[in-house]
């Protein structure tokens, strides 16, 4: 399967899924300097980029201030951070101020737990303070992302290039409803 970059969006920021954080672990917002930790999830967790320790400050250096109100941790009681999420947003796609899921990890140890979706309403809640409706850039071969990134509501961007190219491969690995529906009405 090829690797495709695709984004998703949602349209409007209604029936956010909510998730309670688990037993056992805590989720915080970022403080101050902690780029370093965002770093070490992200490291351990990317298996198709390539994370050097200016990845950070390339990514939020233009409104660093908002991450302590933007960006999330998941951590274990004990304090390790694992997981990371950013309810971030971009002012200007196609004329429209919109909401953004970015850089969403959690720690190879940790992955497979459901734990991504506590993350997911946390960060959805955010946005839904600030924006009508956000979106995300993914990749297919993320197939468990891709799953939650629809159970929490997102749609196909069938707009961009090699869209539906991309997203029959996905379709063709992942069952689903809102791909199922897709597919019947010729859209994929």
């Amino acid at each position: 399967m090829k690797n495709y970059s695709v984004r998703m969006i949602r349209e409007n920021m209604e029936n956010i899924p909510e998730f309670p954080i688990p037993e056992g672990f805590v989720i915080r917002n970022y403080r101050r300097n902690e780029g370093h930790i965002w770093t070490r999830i992200q490291k351990a967790a990317e298996p198709y980029i390539d994370i050097d320790d200016g990845l950070f400050d390339r990514q939020f250096k233009r409104n660093l201030s908002a991450m302590e109100e933007r960006s999330f941790f998941l951590a274990t009681d004990a304090g390790e951070e694992i997981g990371t999420i950013t309810a971030w947003w971009q002012p200007d796609i196609d004329g429209t101020d919109w909401g953004q899921i970015h850089w969403v990890a959690i720690h190879p140890d940790y992955q497979g737990r459901g734990l991504s979706k506590p993350m997911m309403s946390v960060a959805m809640t955010r946005l839904r303070q600030s924006h009508e409706r956000c979106f995300l850039d993914t990749s297919t071969r993320r197939i468990p992302a891709v799953k939650l990134y629809l159970d929490f509501g997102f749609t196909p961007d069938l707009s961009r290039e090699n869209s539906r190219e991309a997203w029959l491969e996905v379709a063709s690995v992942l069952e689903h409803p809102l791909l199922a529906q897709l597919e019947s009405q010729n859209l994929l």
